[in-house]
């Protein structure tokens, strides 16, 4: 998708996986972009939250953000629970790290989803709705199917799996 370099313009030739700029010798990388998601837990029950922005409006998401420029991933999660639903979370668990793709507007990328295991502190409510229209506590007996993202996906498919 990207034709010009954005440090001096010049023209970029894909090399492999990466683009490289023919002027300026820069290199920009198609490297995964980081991610942190919370499976949040309550009495026997996960958040999910319901897409209010596309992708996948209408979809139940896992909450979750991307993790900023020199952000730890724990501290993601902590800013992204305050802004989208209110609350503080309690860690309990990294659970694994787990390659996906996203979308923005055309632009197609690779994610990587650092996944911890949390309870809320506080009671949820739905902060943010530009990207958030409601929330909704599941167990496992009631977990919905139209979950976004493929990495969303994999993660509920190996929670489930070991959810007692």
């Amino acid at each position: 998708h990207y034709k010009f370099c954005s440090l001096c313009g010049g023209r970029l030739k894909r090399k492999g996986l990466n683009l490289h700029c023919m002027r300026c010798d820069f290199v920009n990388y198609q490297n995964a972009r980081p991610t942190a998601t919370a499976l949040i837990m309550k009495s026997s029950k996960v958040l999910l939250v319901k897409r209010a922005e596309k992708p996948y409006r209408g979809w139940w998401d896992l909450p979750a953000g991307y993790i900023g420029r020199g952000e730890r991933a724990e501290d993601t999660l902590r800013r992204e629970m305050k802004e989208e639903l209110g609350i503080e979370i309690k860690f309990k668990k990294f659970l694994g790290a787990y390659p996906g793709t996203a979308t923005s507007g055309p632009d197609r990328f690779h994610v990587l989803s650092l996944v911890y295991l949390a309870s809320p502190v506080g009671t949820p409510n739905v902060s943010d709705k530009k990207e958030i229209k409601e929330f909704g506590w599941f167990a496992k007996s009631d977990f919905p199917k139209k979950i976004a993202f493929d990495s969303n996906r994999d993660i509920v498919r190996d929670f489930l799996k070991i959810w007692k």
